[in-house]
């Protein structure tokens, strides 16, 4: 029996490697279950797979499949699984490292490699369990911000930015938010935002950190986290509070950043890398379940929420990846099978 994919024939620009085949359906071993996937989203991690500048997605050869996350239903089970059945809706453990990702029909996992999904937890947001809602937990567990705190974050307009407002919110923790359009910040209010600043127009890291600083009154950050880097990393090193820490997950602006040197130096300024991945690699199989499930029921209870935009289905994968890639694109693209 087939399964739809999507491959990448080499590390390349997409339109260069990518395409959409049939493959051979996996079958199933008596510990395995084999899950029929549904929806998943494209993060800027997929696109980096795809051009091979994601350490997360290290295929030994080629055609290989990318995708991080994803949610299925139930396909098949084997003999020595008995606590789930055919039909439930379930999102999977890819094995997106060596290249087993989301984007194609059919994935085989461990009868322990998945968490079942809730009724009241849409497809859309089952699909986006992992990469954004998992970060934001565990980004927020490692910073421990006291209630009444201030978390300074940029990006805050994107998904994960969203979803860091509202589970801050749910914490007791505030929020200042950097964005790039004004027209973000009564969107970011309406959920729970506490302090939004526009950088629209402001080019150097001392005009962002100006701005910051008038939009506290003079209270500083108790801690940030960052994806664009440059001079918004700067900016924030310049910003929070004496012996705070800076967690820099994503690199929107390019791989070389800057730091405001006299922060380290005379605050005791910390920045330092948060990267998902080994999070997860660093766990046992029971604390990625409890980190999974954490982040199920704080979307079944309706706390977090994904930003989902347009669905594309899975022979569209290129036109996906381009819409994806769109500065002012409405919420996650995904690509439906």
């Amino acid at each position: 029996m087939s399964n739809k994919s999507v491959v990448i024939s080499k590390f390349g620009q997409p339109t260069d490697v990518v395409k959409v085949v049939e493959t051979v359906r996996p079958s199933v071993g008596p510990d395995q279950v084999l899950v029929n996937v549904k929806l998943r989203p494209i993060n800027p991690a997929d696109c980096l797979s795809i051009m091979g500048a994601y350490p997360g997605y290290k295929p030994q050869s080629h055609p290989s499949t990318p995708g991080l996350e994803g949610y299925g239903v139930v396909a098949e089970v084997g003999a020595n699984v008995t606590d789930v059945k055919i039909g439930q809706r379930v999102v999977p453990f890819f094995n997106a490292y060596e290249g087993i990702g989301s984007w194609q029909e059919y994935v085989r996992v461990g009868k322990h490699d998945f968490v079942n999904v809730p009724d009241n937890v849409s497809d859309e947001s089952a699909a986006q369990l992992i990469v954004n809602p998992v970060t934001v937990i565990c980004m927020l567990d490692q910073l421990n911000i006291p209630k009444g705190e201030y978390l300074l974050q940029s990006a805050a307009g994107s998904t994960l930015g969203r979803q860091t407002i509202q589970l801050a919110k749910h914490r007791g923790i505030k929020t200042v938010n950097l964005v790039r359009r004004t027209a973000q910040i009564e969107e970011l209010k309406a959920i729970g935002a506490d302090i939004v600043v526009s950088t629209d127009g402001l080019t150097t890291s001392a005009e962002i950190a100006a701005a910051i600083a008038h939009s506290m009154g003079g209270k500083k950050p108790y801690a940030a986290i960052d994806c664009v880097g440059a001079e918004v990393t700067s900016a924030i090193t310049m910003s929070i509070r004496d012996s705070a820490t800076v967690l820099v997950y994503g690199v929107l602006k390019g791989v070389e950043g800057a730091v405001f040197v006299p922060s380290l130096i005379f605050r005791d300024i910390t920045v330092k890398g948060f990267w998902l991945g080994s999070t997860l690699m660093k766990m046992s199989s029971a604390q990625r379940q409890a980190a999974c499930s954490e982040a199920m029921d704080l979307m079944s209870k309706g706390i977090v929420a994904p930003h989902s935009g347009e669905i594309f289905p899975m022979d569209q994968v290129l036109q996906a990846i381009a819409k994806s890639n769109e500065m002012a694109r409405n919420g996650k693209v995904l690509l439906s099978s």
